[in-house]
């Protein structure tokens, strides 16, 4: 997590001031400024870690936009119309989706709408980001680098360009920052836009889940050379969470772990790389370890942060320095509740083809004290292939 970067009392004036100047330029940087207001995280609706919201908006104003570009979206699956409808939500409205228009959500008590109001989240002086909350900074989308204005608000949203009348169109990355340890912090690219309605301002959702090109970080810290050694002896250690807070652990796992893409629901509706989904499910409470009496093996397990339905694990065997890291989840490669299956288990592992019988035995006992009992059991090890299997 990104953190702010805190001055110390015992500075002079004169350093202090500008140190406040240079972090306050550089929030202001990244905020979005329209006319004398900043605007807040609060002025830009986004998709919820549950997609709930998003699941209403979809049923509320999906099947009328699909079926009028019925010729662009007949062939497509039901994962790809959503997409399309989200991606280019700009182009609805007026015509499929009313302006400033709210209805309740489906579980009741809660108001939803696509429109928020410049002055129900904006401020008047500058402020600095906390990046222990939900935050936003506005980033830039090479893809309408050399347009301007008037062309954007066309491409973006072609039924507002008149009326309302488009006042300025920005890319902004909102993150949500989750309790501490659960996982890490989510962030999505969208495109929004503030328009005049009715003489007041307002902020639409134009484009979600945007494209923006990512260099990816290169990884240079190094695994220490006896880290499994170090495993098997140590005694600071007692529960999960302590254990995956130390640098060795992270850069083990970030190392380690398989390098594919999945959905096992705890992603909304898009595949991540697996590890995403494996630190949110070893990152919520934790149990203690478990050590085998020669401290050759090692199991570290925990669940979910708020849905402790959802588990992982991870299983060392220190000697032949090699591990095997399990997920229990309840969806497989899409979001669909029609399909929802409890218990299913996915176990991966760079290290073996096969599931060696002191894993087995350690995890079967884990699940019998957890109350466990597969729905199915998926496995993926050295040779990259996921086959389903059944322990004996």
């Amino acid at each position: 997590m990104l953190q702010l970067i805190k001055m110390k009392k015992l500075l002079g004036i004169v350093v202090l001031g500008l140190l406040w100047c240079n972090a306050s330029l550089a929030d202001t940087n990244k905020l979005w400024k329209f006319e004398d207001n900043y605007l807040t995280a609060k002025c830009f609706i986004h998709e919820w870690m549950s997609s709930d919201n998003f699941e209403d908006y979809y049923l509320k104003y999906g099947p009328k936009v699909i079926e009028a570009y019925s010729n662009h979206t007949k062939d497509m699956s039901g994962v790809q119309k959503y997409d399309f409808f989200f991606q280019r939500i700009g182009h609805y409205y007026k015509k499929y989706i009313p302006l400033n228009e709210t209805f309740e959500a489906s579980w009741g008590g809660d108001k939803l709408t696509l429109t928020t109001f410049l002055t129900d989240c904006s401020k008047k002086k500058d402020f600095e980001i906390d990046y222990e909350k939900d935050f936003y900074e506005v980033v830039a989308n090479d893809k309408y680098k050399d347009e301007d204005l008037k062309t954007k608000c066309q491409l973006l949203s072609p039924r507002l360009v008149r009326e309302p009348k488009c006042l300025d169109v920005k890319t902004i990355r909102y993150t949500q920052v989750f309790f501490p340890g659960s996982m890490p912090p989510d962030s999505q690219y969208n495109i929004y836009g503030i328009y005049e309605l009715n003489n007041e301002k307002i902020i639409l959702p134009l484009a979600f889940d945007v494209v923006i090109e990512k260099k990816e970080k290169k990884q240079t810290k190094v695994l220490r050379k006896d880290f499994f050694s170090w495993l098997s002896s140590q005694k600071d250690y007692s529960n999960t969470n302590q254990l995956i807070w130390d640098e060795n652990f992270d850069i083990y796992i970030d190392k380690t772990i398989p390098k594919i893409e999945v959905l096992l629901g705890f992603t909304k509706r898009k595949k991540e790389a697996l590890i995403y989904s494996f630190r949110a499910v070893i990152g919520g409470p934790p149990d203690k370890l478990i050590y085998s009496e020669d401290r050759r093996y090692l199991l570290a397990s925990a669940c979910r942060h708020g849905e402790c339905s959802s588990k992982g694990l991870i299983w060392f065997d220190t000697k032949d320095e090699k591990s095997i890291g399990l997920i229990k989840h309840s969806f497989w490669d899409e979001l669909d509740f029609s399909k929802y299956e409890d218990n299913q288990i996915f176990i991966f592992s760079s290290d073996y083809l096969e599931l060696p019988s002191e894993f087995i035995s350690s995890v079967s006992a884990w699940m019998k004290k957890n109350e466990i009992v597969p729905s199915k059991i998926r496995f993926i090890g050295s040779d990259n292939a996921i086959k389903e299997i059944k322990f004996k």
